[in-house]
């Protein structure tokens, strides 16, 4: 059975450092996160509007999905990889937007 993609904050700051065109961020938090937690340079599509919005996801890149905690990015691929939408270059972030704020 096929499992999803995870990366950690320090191999993603690895991964934009040496890749960084190669490498999109897909912040699916809610506004009011954005507002409480602060913004990354990401496209931002919160996770209720994502699977309505999958054109806007880039195809020829490692596209790294985030949240505040990983929970919901992971959960979000899992439905994907259930219902046939996951690409082999999807990753969720462990620990999200908390992990990588604390690397930047």
């Amino acid at each position: 059975m096929e499992v999803i993609n995870y990366i950690d904050a320090i191999d993603l700051k690895k991964l934009i450092d040496h890749n960084q065109n190669e490498v999109q961020l897909i912040d699916i938090r809610e506004n009011y996160e954005l507002v409480n937690e602060g913004k990354t340079d990401s496209i931002h599509i919160p996770m209720g509007e994502l699977i309505n919005r999958l054109s806007e996801i880039p195809k020829a890149k490692i596209v790294v999905f985030h949240c505040s905690s990983g929970q919901r990015s992971s959960n979000i691929l899992n439905f994907m990889l259930m219902n046939g939408l996951y690409k082999d270059n999807f990753y969720s972030l462990e620990g999200g937007f908390k992990a990588w704020s604390s690397i930047n």
